[in-house]
Parts: structure tokens; sequence; C-alpha cells
């Protein structure tokens, strides 16, 4: 089942972890320390950094199964982005 927080549109599972919205939070969750994050948090308001950004893009690639470049993240306006754009890329392998 989808987390509250996860929007409708995005609720494919990523593989083994759960939909991506849910990997993307959880990747958050864990690089921040802190949660619960929502997917219209922008990441920098989080208080996060570039090297954060790193670190969340490797846990999210290792769950999707696709490799994620942290621009991705760091150009996202918000989660909800970042999570759409794992998704497509992930689609179209």
């Amino acid at each position: 089942m989808a987390s509250p927080q996860a929007n409708s549109e995005s609720t494919t599972p990523a593989g083994p972890g759960g939909s991506v919205p849910e990997v993307v939070l959880s990747a958050v969750a864990e690089v921040t320390g802190d949660g619960p994050h929502r997917l219209s948090d922008d990441f920098y308001e989080l208080g996060c950094t570039s090297l954060d950004a790193i670190r969340v893009c490797l846990r999210v690639s290792r769950e999707v199964g696709v490799e994620i470049a942290p621009e991705t993240l760091l150009d996202s306006a918000d989660l909800a982005g970042f999570a759409t754009l794992v998704a497509a890329a992930r689609d179209a392998r």
C-alpha cells in the first residue's frame, strides 16, 4: 500500500523497495536522519547539500535499478518532481 505521502500518479512499483515516491522519501529520510518528509518538500529547504544529493541518488539508484545523477535531484523543484524523473528513467531502460 502506498504511503499517505505518496501522490496518486507515481505509485508504480520501483522494485523490491516499493513505489518510486516511497523509495525517494525513504532515501531522503535516511540521509537527513529526520522526517517524515512530503513529496512537496524542496530538497534545499530541508537543509540538504550537494553531498546529501549524491547520497540520496546512490540509495535511489540501488533501489530502482537505474543510475540517477545528483543533478536530477538538485534541479528538481520538489521531491515529487524528482520521483517523476526517477520513474521516467526507470521506465525508459
